[in-house]
């Protein structure tokens, strides 16, 4: 067995990290274009879905995406969150400045670019809530490890998982729906601003919901600490150490998560007769999928990387991890012009199984586009932004040629 520690290059950065930032992005990529984006099929009325091409392979496209990608791009994100928080304050203590008033400046400019992305490209943002989990760990980041990772067990599953059982349950008023029709009205309506109006009210029905921030929230602050958690123990760099403990956690994920899978997909009590219990088997499922897959990704990526040979592979995913959020925006662009009127109005048009190609072809083009832009560019264009606003002073973007010796 190759003996690679993953210890960070000139720049302080792991490869790893990066590679599973990338695999991120995709998982986004497909989440967001088989479902939200395309409208399918919460945006779609019955007879839409039925007259979608391939409407079997549509389903199991679907289905696949709940199993393997959805929600797992999120915790994942939230997870090298945490851990990226941790590598920042390594590095402001080495340093000797101010941790604290950096990282607030980050994350005060990153909800602003949250906002942005939120109401004027594409509803669905999810940095406003690294803002809000970002201040958490602010206070917290101090605690003692095993305290830190019984927190984030508790947001990650108990609480998620308590929060839909409590839902079903507890009598509550729900945020006024918007209708199918409103939705794409305005959305193939061609007009920017309709699109902003829409984009405003889908984001402005989560803050009227409570049971929104239990689950929702809670769930990224439980991978932001676990994230955190990871960093203090320096999981990544000392892998060859925890070599025998990531292997047996990337063993017992399997069966987590094809029990949970089971569970989710074919719950073995009837709905109708059982709904409380069939909604606590279903809720409990989901998160043993998710945490299973997570830790399955996790895991993997960590000993995958100690093969060469899978490791050039794997590699390749690195330049898209270090660019993150300029591809993250950059999908949320293309998906407006491919699904909106704004561009060529896809939404309704075409289903998952006819998506799956265009995701292909769009990652594989973010995969080239990152590779040639760093090899020009010391960070991506979003990148330098971000570092810019945060500094308040002009940083180097372009690399300096040297002369070939």
């Amino acid at each position: 067995m190759p003996h690679l520690n993953y210890q960070p290059k000139a720049s302080g950065r792991i490869e790893v990290v990066d590679a599973l930032r990338g695999f991120a992005l995709f998982a986004v990529l497909f989440t967001h274009f088989t479902t939200a984006f395309s409208g399918y099929p919460s945006f779609l009325t019955d007879t839409q879905i039925a007259s979608l091409p391939f409407p079997e392979l549509n389903q199991l496209v679907f289905k696949l995406n709940l199993l393997l990608f959805k929600l797992k791009s999120r915790v994942l994100f939230s997870f090298l969150f945490g851990l990226g928080f941790y590598f920042q304050i390594r590095k402001a203590e080495r340093l000797g400045i101010s941790f604290r008033q950096t990282f607030v400046k980050r994350l005060f400019v990153m909800l602003i670019i949250g906002l942005i992305h939120a109401y004027l490209i594409q509803w669905g943002d999810i940095l406003r809530w690294y803002f809000v989990a970002g201040v958490f760990l602010l206070f917290l980041y101090r605690l003692n490890n095993y305290v830190i990772l019984a927190i984030a067990f508790t947001l990650a599953f108990i609480v998620p998982a308590s929060e839909s059982i409590l839902e079903m349950t507890i009598p509550h008023t729900s945020p006024s729906g918007i209708s199918k029709s409103q939705i794409q009205q305005a959305f193939l309506s061609g007009s920017y601003w309709e699109t902003v109006i829409m984009n405003v009210l889908m984001e402005n029905q989560h803050y009227v919901d409570p049971w929104y921030f239990v689950g929702y929230v809670s769930n990224i602050l439980g991978f932001f600490f676990l994230g955190l958690w990871a960093g203090k123990i320096d999981l990544f760099k000392r892998a060859t150490e925890y070599l025998p403990e990531i292997r047996q956690a990337f063993i017992i994920s399997i069966p987590v998560l094809l029990f949970g899978s089971l569970v989710f997909i074919h719950s073995p009590l009837p709905r109708e007769e059982f709904p409380v219990m069939y909604q606590i088997l279903h809720s409990v499922g989901y998160r043993m999928n998710t945490v299973g897959l997570f830790t399955f990704y996790l895991c993997g990526f960590i000993l995958l990387f100690r093969q060469p040979t899978v490791r050039h592979y794997l590699e390749t995913l690195v330049p898209v991890g270090k660019m993150t959020l300029t591809n993250y925006i950059l999908q949320s662009i293309v998906a407006v012009l491919l699904f909106n009127g704004l561009g060529f109005g896809l939404l309704g048009q075409i289903g998952p199984a006819l998506i799956l190609p265009i995701i292909v072809l769009f990652f594989a083009f973010q995969m080239a586009f990152s590779t040639l832009w760093l090899r020009f560019f010391h960070v991506g264009p979003l990148e330098w932004v971000w570092r810019i606003a945060v500094s308040g002073k002009w940083q180097p973007l372009l690399k300096e040629k040297h002369p070939v010796a």
